[in-house]
């Protein structure tokens, strides 16, 4: 499932699922992720979850919504964007990259694991790798 690690400059840091639908974000207690910085809008964003793809659409906030840097109207998330409202980064990760980034580290685990064990016979001498 999607998610976002949600980071305030004060430090507070917290993780929201996004379920299919609409996240409201804004300063008002409405809405479902609340933004408390002077920085945002009472309801300044929404975030909208179609199936697979998520996307940000910035409700004709003040200060505006930022995508790395760059300040959007509507765009869709990538795993590992950066949206920025306020004071606040919200950090988006896809479940489905995010699952497929912890089987890479496990198979790099797992190899590492499987030269190790070749490398040092029971006396400890380097083996050979080309065997």
């Amino acid at each position: 499932m999607p998610r976002l690690i949600v980071m305030s400059d004060r430090g507070f840091t917290k993780q929201v699922s996004l379920r299919a639908g609409k996240t409201t974000v804004g300063r008002d207690t409405d809405n479902l992720l609340v933004i408390d910085s002077h920085r945002a809008s009472r309801r300044h964003a929404v975030l909208i979850r179609e199936g697979s793809s998520v996307w940000v659409r910035d409700l004709d906030s003040s200060n505006g919504t930022f995508i790395n840097d760059e300040r959007v109207v509507c765009s869709r998330l990538e795993h590992g964007d950066t949206v920025v409202i306020g004071e606040y980064r919200l950090r988006f990760l896809d479940g489905i990259a995010a699952r497929e980034s912890a089987t890479m580290t496990l198979d790099l685990a797992s190899m590492h694991s499987a030269l190790a064990s070749r490398r040092f016979g029971s006396a400890g001498r380097t083996q050979s790798l080309w065997r």
